[in-house]
């Protein structure tokens, strides 16, 4: 599934996100390893629900996990 991160209050540009695992309690997300997306940090992860639209769910970063193609990102759902 993909989707797009707004992170820090950045409108534009959205992060474009491949989302590796959804929970009850956030997400884990694959970016580009480039991005720093800080444990603490906040945002808004954006996704396509087929047919009703874009969902948008605010989030904070608990860690990332840097690698030589892509990074793994855990967020959090704030509530």
């Amino acid at each position: 599934m993909e989707g797009w991160l707004q992170w820090e209050g950045k409108v534009l540009p959205a992060i474009p996100v491949d989302i590796a695992n959804f929970s009850a309690g956030g997400v884990a997300i694959w970016v580009d390893p480039k991005l720093d997306i800080r444990p603490g940090g906040h945002g808004v992860l954006i996704t396509q629900a087929h047919g009703r639209g874009c969902g948008y769910r605010p989030v904070k970063g608990c860690w990332q996990v840097k690698g030589a193609k892509r990074s793994l990102v855990g967020l959090a759902f704030e509530r």
